[in-house]
């Protein structure tokens, strides 16, 4: 009865000791190396979901609709998946605890594909069509600076919590984007876009990207403060 006992006291012991994220490296508030090395080992883990965390899986990352209309264009892209970012590298992670803020920056690769319906201008040159839509970012650096804050979880231990945040990119490489259907077949006019389309890639990306972009790092953001929900800050920082 005794061994029993014993046994039982150990699990819960074992139990009550263990992480919630064994994955995660914890790190001093301002060692930005680990933060850096940290980070980079979680992406994949991250990525892939993790549903008893309350992360749901970002490669492929599914998102149902996106409006990225402007005054002169109608853009809107729906049923979208995009893979890639398992990939993505961690390039510059900071914390800066006296100001409750953490600064990540990332570099990515990500192939999207989904349907657009688009009618317009695009960079003051007439376009239209309905169809498939593909597109390559091709390292886009993504950098984040959010407001961290601290709430009591329902374990009744601190967590952190992503109060605000705000983003910026910029393209490191030739981005690719082909659109089905330009001009409803005909061949022409589709060329014409075509030809718009391969040789200022990048610039369009500026021009339409920023609601797309946007929406890519809020499903990141979100899934990270379900995360922040589930772990206990002091299994985060040393």
């Amino acid at each position: 009865m005794f061994r029993i006992i014993l046994a039982i006291s150990l699990a819960c012991v074992c139990t009550t000791n263990a992480a919630v994220a064994p994955f995660i490296n914890k790190c001093a508030g301002e060692d930005s190396k680990c933060l850096k090395e940290s980070t980079q080992a979680a992406i994949k883990i991250f990525a892939a979901g993790i549903p008893s965390l309350g992360v749901e899986t970002l490669d492929p990352l599914k998102i149902k609709s996106v409006d990225a209309s402007s005054p002169n264009l109608k853009l809107l892209i729906k049923d979208i998946t995009g893979t890639g970012l398992k990939d993505c590298i961690a390039k510059k992670v900071q914390r800066n605890k006296a100001q409750s803020k953490l600064f990540v920056r990332l570099l990515c690769t990500v192939d999207f594909e989904g349907q657009y319906d688009m009618k317009g201008k695009l960079l003051v040159v007439p376009i239209e069509g309905m169809g498939k839509a593909h597109v390559v970012l091709r390292k886009i650096e993504i950098t984040v600076e959010a407001d961290l804050g601290e709430e009591v979880g329902a374990d009744g231990v601190k967590h952190w919590t992503i109060k605000g945040w705000k983003h910026e990119y910029a393209l490191k490489d030739k981005t690719t984007i082909e659109l089905e259907n330009l001009f409803g077949g005909n061949e022409e006019l589709g060329r014409v876009a075509r030809e718009l389309l391969q040789s200022s890639s990048n610039e369009i990306v500026v021009e339409i990207g920023p609601p797309i972009v946007k929406h890519v790092a809020s499903k990141i953001i979100d899934n990270v403060n379900k995360f922040f929900s589930f772990v206990p800050q002091s299994e985060l920082e040393l």
